[in-house]
């Protein structure tokens, strides 16, 4: 079955996945090359896995979400539009935000399986939790926004556009520092899945998804955060 995306105008083919190539290839050089691979492996390799190397980890994919932004905003821009028709404030049903809030406690609960305290409050955490509102909002208005934007208005089945927005998420979330984890793949690929499929299914509204993910950068860090740097360590 494939679906539309609300009072959105069609795509050919042709332009709707040079869309989402353009899209993946800023994820993949932004957040995967600049943040993961580099900026997570210099950081390891001069503060380690302690609170403030975490902090600056933080601020580095701060950078990074913010050269993303600016990347949907000018995309949007190009076409005369703004985020509210990639689904941001558009109205969301109360079982779908109740379902995304369910699974945003249990992805933060993922957070702390390698350790830390939810309860503990250094200086360090407000301040990420700060920034983590806003990684979760560049992730989503360009992959459940823009990405699935695109690929609905040419007609892609729901099913294809989840698996193709988790295939992308997956691969750069699989690199850590100069190590790639098939694991950290796997795992990020139906973390991220879902969520498209929260989107897709739930009435293409960015809130729920925005909610979950939020949740997890609000609550999770910096534990969420220092599991990155720990992955680089075990690499």
């Amino acid at each position: 079955m494939s679906t539309s995306s609300p009072q959105r105008p069609p795509l050919t083919k042709a332009a709707a996945w040079r869309e989402v190539g353009l899209t993946a290839a800023i994820l993949w050089l932004v957040l995967g090359g600049a943040c993961f691979f580099l900026g997570a492996q210099w950081i390891h390799d001069r503060w380690g896995k302690s609170l403030n190397a975490t902090l600056i980890l933080d601020v580095v994919f701060l950078i990074g979400c913010l050269v993303v932004i600016g990347f949907v905003l000018w995309r949007q821009r190009r076409q005369g539009e703004g985020i509210a028709e990639l689904g941001w404030g558009r109205p969301a049903r109360m079982p779908v935000v109740i379902i995304a809030v369910v699974y945003g406690l249990a992805w933060t609960s993922m957070s702390y399986m390698r350790g830390g305290d939810p309860l503990a409050f250094p200086w360090q955490r407000p301040i990420m939790m700060a920034i983590g509102l806003v990684l979760a909002f560049a992730e989503e208005i360009a992959v459940r926004g823009l990405i699935l934007d695109r690929l609905a208005r040419c007609g892609t089945s729901r099913l294809l556009q989840i698996v193709v927005t988790a295939a992308i998420m997956a691969v750069y979330h699989g690199v850590v520092g100069h190590s790639i984890w098939p694991s950290y793949m796997v795992s990020s690929f139906v973390i991220f899945g879902i969520l498209s499929a929260i989107y897709v299914y739930g009435g293409r509204s960015l809130t729920p998804v925005f909610i979950a993910h939020a949740m997890t950068h609000f609550l999770g860090d910096p534990a969420l955060m220092q599991g990155i740097l720990y992955g680089v360590g075990a690499g």
